[in-house]
């Protein structure tokens, strides 16, 4: 078995072997250098950043993701401090923000355009951080799919 297709989930710590569907997904993704790359573990079903099997399992907690502020993405956010300079990063569209304050922008920008969005984001000291999942509607997903497409074409967000 190739070590590529081989994952390990960051929340339960169990090996998976990604399926057909997370194969085609992620192999593009990573031919073009995206190192923050979101899938389902099979063992628990949470979402969780991939990583190769034999790469050492991260053990620090991780703080609650951010969801993505781009439109038409339902993806996460996560801060990715491994690299330098550290950046934030949506596995599913593979956006990229380098400064926090570009990122808050963006999350103040899309719940104008969105206002259903604002559920997913609570302000503390004047910045947004990550809401709650379950203030967030139901159909939250099937709302994201129906905005208009965002119109940018860079990854890197400002």
């Amino acid at each position: 078995m190739d070590s590529i297709n081989n994952a390990r989930c960051q929340l339960c710590k169990e090996t998976f072997e990604l399926d057909a569907k997370q194969q085609q997904f992620i192999a593009p993704l990573l031919a073009k250098g995206q190192r923050f790359i979101m899938i389902e573990c099979p063992s628990c079903g949470s979402s969780t950043q991939y990583v190769k099997a034999e790469q050492p399992p991260i053990t620090a907690p991780q703080p609650a993701n951010y969801r993505c502020p781009i439109s038409q993405c339902a993806g996460w956010v996560d801060l990715i401090d491994e690299q330098s300079p550290p950046f934030w990063g949506c596995g599913e569209c593979g956006s990229v923000w380098y400064e926090r304050k570009n990122l808050q922008k963006e999350i103040t920008a899309i719940m104008s355009l969105y206002p259903y969005r604002a559920s997913s984001y609570k302000q503390l000291n004047g910045d947004w951080i990550p809401g709650s999942l379950n203030s967030e509607p139901a159909n939250y997903e099937e709302l994201v799919a129906k905005e208009s497409p965002d119109g940018h074409d860079e990854l890197v967000r400002g």
